[in-house]
């Protein structure tokens, strides 16, 4: 017989209680900044073409500086950016509403445990886009280059390494946090 998993709070009491509903709270609010600059600062990025030439040369290094940057690249490199921009604000936009789910004193419940399994998808994924885009980024830009002249980038970092480690791990923490509520559940049924 398998148990249905339900949102009833099983929280921390006491001391542990008030100090994560503080840390929480605040989380909330670094992570509500951290989502509103990064849409401003990367869509600023797409609107002056020194900025974008220092994203590119962020994301791929000097060879950033050899790629044609005109307005339909500066179109194209923002779309490719977009990807894992917007994998990378539903991830934050998880977390966030995971610090609510704890602020308001909510930890193991099956919504906390998914909002956490969401974080780590793209914490996870934001580890595989890095490489692909970088790939992307120079090809599409390389394209209008004469043939012998077109670039294909090939990078991986550590950064992208460990965020696919730390997005595992998110997602197994989110595994046993479904399993400890559905494991309440049961106990509180016998009672």
């Amino acid at each position: 017989m398998q148990a249905r998993l339900s949102s009833s709070p099983i929280g921390l009491a006491g001391p542990a209680s008030a100090k994560l509903v503080r840390l929480s709270r605040a989380m909330e609010w670094v992570t509500t900044v951290g989502i509103v600059l990064i849409v401003a600062l990367v869509g600023a990025a797409f609107v002056v073409p020194s900025w974008a030439r220092n994203l590119l040369l962020a994301k791929l290094g000097d060879i950033g500086n050899r790629l044609p940057l005109d307005a339909g690249n500066q179109t194209l490199a923002a779309i490719i950016i977009a990807v894992p921009i917007v994998v990378m604000l539903w991830g934050l936009v998880n977390v966030r509403a995971l610090f609510g789910e704890f602020a308001c004193g909510q930890v193991f419940t099956a919504t906390a445990a998914t909002h956490l399994q969401r974080f780590g998808i793209a914490v996870l994924a934001q580890g595989a886009l890095g490489p692909i885009t970088a790939t992307a980024l120079a090809l599409a830009l390389s394209l209008g280059n004469p043939p012998g002249q077109r670039l294909l980038v090939l990078t991986l970092s550590s950064n992208d390494y460990v965020s696919v480690i730390v997005g595992g791990v998110l997602i197994a923490v989110a595994t046993v946090m479904r399993e400890a509520t559905r494991l309440a559940d049961e106990n509180a049924s016998f009672v």
